[in-house]
């Protein structure tokens, strides 16, 4: 998101929902993909991400509540180089990840869309929308300092812990 083309509360409303809807969907992927690999704590994490992302969907729903949204196209998101990263990124999910690096690969999400959210309420001209971007910038770095302790509770993986000795094979 390009933090210069926020111009109104509903835009950044737009754009959040968007973000957020996303994540779900990228969320909910990754936890099918850690099922297909027999992965369960990490689809697990990766679900509940996925919920929490949920929650704060309706939370931003609600605050649209009444609001006439515009539409934006998806090719005028200004994404930073086509790709949203306050996404998780396709191949950010390793078929061996432990919940030590589902949690990682989320603080990196949150970390991403609270520095977002504060350039933008650097940027606004509008006191309603830099009140409003403050609030989303507080609300990530809230549950990304969540996530850190959640993380905490996991052992740090040693080096190597993605060889595998027999890895999966495609069959076509």
């Amino acid at each position: 998101m390009n933090e210069s083309s926020i111009l109104s509360k509903a835009e950044l409303l737009a754009r959040t929902l968007t973000m957020l809807s996303e994540t779900v969907d990228r969320y909910d992927l990754f936890a099918d993909q850690m099922d297909v690999v027999n992965n369960p704590e990490a689809a697990n994490i990766f679900r509940w991400l996925s919920n929490k992302q949920n929650s704060r969907t309706q939370v931003v729903q609600k605050l649209s509540e009444g609001l006439e949204l515009p539409h934006i196209s998806p090719w005028d998101y200004d994404w930073d180089d086509a790709i949203n990263t306050e996404v998780p990124g396709h191949s950010s999910a390793h078929y061996m990840m432990t919940p030590y690096h589902t949690l990682s690969l989320a603080i990196d999400v949150e970390q991403s869309a609270a520095n977002l959210f504060s350039e933008i309420e650097r940027t606004a001209q509008s006191p309603e929308t830099k009140k409003l971007a403050r609030g989303f910038a507080r609300e990530a770095n809230e549950f990304c300092d969540y996530l850190k302790v959640k993380r905490s509770e996991h052992p740090m993986p040693e080096a190597g812990w993605d060889e595998d000795h027999d890895p999966p094979l495609l069959l076509e």
